[in-house]
């Protein structure tokens, strides 16, 4: 029997793709905030040392008569510089300088701006009359840091953001599909042939999931319809079909004993396929009348065996005992498998019951011929599909469903 494929689940799909479009759109959204960033610090960057260039440009204007005495820098405590300014003379040589400044001027650029020299982004301020210039510089280095942490920061705000989002979107999916899985649940409860039940389903506790309920309720009804029909018939069948039987078979018998010695054994396999017919009917109106409900209670199954009316062949029942089943239907079960080993060149027949790890099993072994193994395997690949009624025939077409209806199989 092959196993029943792996079908996709909607909440994992619809998980995954509410993931996917999470994570992009926390990727794409910390790459453009990373982006606009990267710009906005650089200019705030640019525009902290273009006016720390124009304060100093006052301060060394003024200090530029003490640069012998200070020794070509200001006074001050040391400390470390991320900006660094340089005085550079007309002649091109530094004058005044911060600490850290080089002691050779960091640009050439002679006239106003920003320009990137080497390690430094520098921005140069002429003084009038060409008096030289003021250069102030910060390292590349520590711009590059200062951008890549707050856009690191920023990042990794986005990407929390965007998994805490993905959680919550999750979460929520899930109770969205909370109401899909009670109206699951409520259909496989749902029983439209139980008279003291509820009329249909409950209602739906989502719009989409109307049309769903809807049908199913209109297909309950519609299968309890077609139920009734058929018991209907079930009813009328037996007592059309088995009271014209039970007659023909009284009549053989009288004309059975009857009849000169020469046609005593014509009327005998007339009265043995009226019995099969017999066995048949009974096989079909008890399959009717159950319509998938079974009439469960204990059967003894050496007494319910010594009630068949068993042509043909010796019943034995080598392992009794009480099962829990519908006693009708296993009857007529039963009464298939004895017809067949007994058509089958069968004179006996030992049946015993056992209990197994999954139920109970009913083993029937005969004396007959026997099939051989290709055709048992065509059999037995029919019974494990359930659709081989064209090779099985009818009398085990109709002992497999009475095992099915059972939760078994023959």
């Amino acid at each position: 029997m092959t196993a029943s494929p792996v079908l996709p689940s909607m909440r994992t799909r619809l998980s995954r793709v509410v993931l996917l479009l999470s994570l992009m759109w926390g990727v794409l959204m910390s790459l453009a905030v990373g982006g606009v960033l990267h710009r906005a610090l650089d200019g705030l960057l640019d525009q902290g040392l273009q006016e720390s260039a124009e304060i100093l440009y006052g301060l060394v204007q003024v200090a530029g008569q003490d640069v012998a005495a200070t020794g070509g820098m200001l006074p001050a405590p040391p400390h470390d510089e991320e900006l660094i300014w340089q005085r550079v003379g007309p002649d091109g040589q530094v004058q005044l300088r911060s600490h850290k400044a080089p002691t050779q001027p960091v640009s050439g650029r002679p006239d106003r701006g920003f320009s990137d020299e080497g390690v430094w982004r520098v921005y140069t301020l002429p003084f009038p009359q060409g008096d030289g210039r003021l250069l102030v510089a910060q390292p590349e280095r520590h711009r590059r840091h200062t951008q890549w942490a707050t856009v690191a920061g920023t990042l990794g705000l986005a990407l929390a953001v965007g998994l805490l989002l993905v959680l919550w979107l999750n979460r929520r999916l899930q109770r969205e599909l909370m109401p899909l899985q009670s109206l699951s649940t409520a259909v496989a409860q749902y029983n439209p042939l139980d008279p003291g039940g509820a009329s249909g389903l409950p209602a739906a506790e989502r719009a989409e999931l109307v049309p769903v309920s809807r049908a199913v309720v209109a297909l309950g009804e519609r299968l309890a319809a077609r139920v009734a029909h058929e018991r209907a018939f079930a009813a009328h069948a037996a007592h059309a079909l088995r009271t014209p039987l039970a007659g023909m078979d009284a009549q053989l018998a009288v004309a059975q004993r009857e009849a000169p010695e020469a046609l005593k054994p014509r009327l005998t396999q007339t009265r043995e396929a009226a019995a099969r017919l017999r066995t048949v009917v009974t096989a079909l109106i008890s399959l009717f009348r159950a319509s998938g409900e079974l009439r469960r209670q204990s059967v003894d199954l050496g007494t319910l065996l010594s009630r068949l009316p068993v042509r043909g062949v010796q019943v034995v029942v080598a392992q009794g005992g009480s099962l829990d089943a519908d006693p009708d239907l296993l009857s007529a079960a039963l009464m298939n498998l004895l017809d067949n080993a007994a058509r089958h060149g069968a004179s006996r027949v030992e049946v015993a019951m056992h209990q197994g790890p999954s139920g109970v099993f009913l083993t029937l072994t005969d004396d007959g011929e026997g099939i051989d193994p290709q055709r048992l395997s065509e059999l037995n690949d029919a019974l494990a599909s359930g659709q081989g009624g064209s090779i099985l025939g009818l009398g085990l077409t109709l002992a497999d469903q009475i095992a099915r209806m059972h939760g078994g199989r023959v």
